[in-house]
């Protein structure tokens, strides 16, 4: 594992990079359900691959960040050039944006199925057809820049969204090159087999994580509007965002004082009004609340809920009232889990440990949804909650291989039954073990405090 020690020499670090790479670079355009069953070992290989690179180079460096950059690069190249095939999301991010830029309406009111004769409407998931866009006006309005450039051509419309998350994982190398960070942190972002998935599979979550790293950059260099007006940008893109904007807002009060995280706070704030406004106020917030209940198969509430429903209910039931106790207990958590790191020297495990709580314990979780927290923590790539990250990453990434439409009766039953059922207790335990050690960190800190008090 990533946090572990792992004795590896640095020979066998190097044949574990091209391995990585190579196995990264091969499971990617095998995103199609028909090879699903070649998909998951060659991911499986990639991931423990990336475990061996990093923990040899954490033992006895090797790495360059020459060298990770490059290679970064290639894997870049390769999702970019793939079609995303293991989801239609990047369908529904053009047609989003063809309601502003072709059809110039809002996509916070008008839904995809208004415009059947659009040549991007029979791309989307069905299921999609009639939900109306549930992502910030940031995203948004770059949609409809992308879309507009784009004109009719898929292979433009796609390579658009495609390069521009390809080019916020070079952004975010960037950002910690410049920091100076090691070429671990490096590879922590730009070889995870998790972030070139989510490149591959065209999906904007990147854009959060490289907003959130930029701002944690900036509020610990003291560029307190700065850090609130780029927080407020991830939030422009999906609203929770939030979530990693409290964190660091905390931290720069803890840290900095009241005034800096004050002037975080109006920058954000301003920003987040002024974008919402433009898009129609509290209409551009509507499809957020609709999407609140639902649940995804990998998510620690599945089983618990399904069960709920099954021997209480007799059905299906309405979860609104299951959904806010939910969030009741993963603020609590968060809060917990904050608070413990707001004494760190930067936010960086502040804004990912509350990134990672949602993670672990929403209603609603994606493989790609990984990439608001992977970025900011690569800052701290040797940590725990980094590790804990990354695990819970990667379970999601290979489960996910399994989706409608595969073949196989056994591989269906076998990774589907993992998903449902194993993986959420094993995000239960890692976000019980987060609980425990933030707890044993709020008592080491309270103890000291009191030990100086005294002195």
């Amino acid at each position: 594992m990533l946090g572990t020690p792992i004795t590896v020499t640095a020979r066998g670090g190097r044949v574990a990079l091209v391995v990585l790479v190579a196995a990264t670079a091969a499971a990617v355009p095998l995103g199609a359900v028909s090879h699903a069953a070649v998909q998951l070992p060659l991911l499986a290989v990639a991931l423990v691959a990336f475990a061996i690179v990093l923990g040899a180079h954490r033992r006895t460096p090797f790495l360059t960040r020459k060298a990770v950059v490059v290679a970064s690069g290639v894997l870049m190249l390769v999702a970019v050039v793939t079609p995303p095939t293991s989801s239609k999301d990047i369908w529904a991010h053009v047609m989003y944006g063809r309601i502003v830029s072709v059809h110039h309406a809002s996509p916070y009111v008008h839904p995809p199925a208004e415009y059947p004769k659009d040549p991007t409407f029979a791309r989307i998931a069905p299921a999609w057809h009639h939900s109306r866009s549930v992502y910030g006006p940031a995203f948004t309005a770059a949609s409809a820049a992308g879309t507009a450039a784009a004109g009719e051509s898929p292979l433009a419309q796609r390579l658009f969204f495609q390069l521009l998350y390809a080019l916020a994982v070079m952004l975010a190398l960037l950002l910690l090159w410049r920091r100076g960070a090691d070429a671990g942190a490096l590879a922590f972002v730009g070889l995870n087999p998790v972030i070139v998935a989510v490149v591959a599979g065209g999906h904007n979550d990147l854009l959060i994580g490289v907003a959130v790293l930029a701002a944690v950059l900036a509020a610990g260099d003291g560029r307190a509007a700065r850090a609130g007006v780029l927080l407020a940008v991830a939030v422009l893109v999906k609203v929770v965002a939030l979530l990693p904007l409290v964190a660091v807002v905390a931290w720069m009060v803890v840290r900095r004082g009241w005034r800096p995280g004050l002037r975080a706070s109006v920058a954000a704030a301003v920003t987040i009004v002024v974008g919402y406004a433009l898009a129609g106020g509290a209409t551009a917030l509507g499809p957020v609340r609709a999407a609140s209940e639902f649940r995804s198969k990998a998510s620690l509430w599945s089983f618990p809920v399904t069960w709920i429903e099954r021997h209480v209910f007799g059905r299906t039931a309405d979860v609104g009232a299951l959904a806010i106790a939910a969030g009741v207990v993963l603020a609590v958590v968060a809060i917990v889990v904050v608070a413990a790191r707001l004494g760190d020297i930067d936010p960086a495990l502040a804004a990912g440990g509350a990134a990672l709580v949602y993670l672990l314990g929403a209603f609603y979780v994606l493989p790609w949804y990984a990439a608001w927290a992977l970025p900011v923590l690569a800052l701290a790539w040797r940590s725990r909650l980094a590790l804990l990250a990354e695990i819970q990453a990667g379970l999601l990434l290979l489960v996910y291989v399994d989706r409608p439409g595969v073949h196989g009766i056994v591989f269906h039953d076998v990774v589907g039954t993992v998903a449902t059922h194993v993986v959420p207790v094993l995000e239960a335990a890692v976000l019980f073990r987060l609980i425990v050690v933030s707890v044993r960190r709020l008592r080491s800190t309270l103890v000291d405090d009191r030990a100086r008090a005294v002195a």
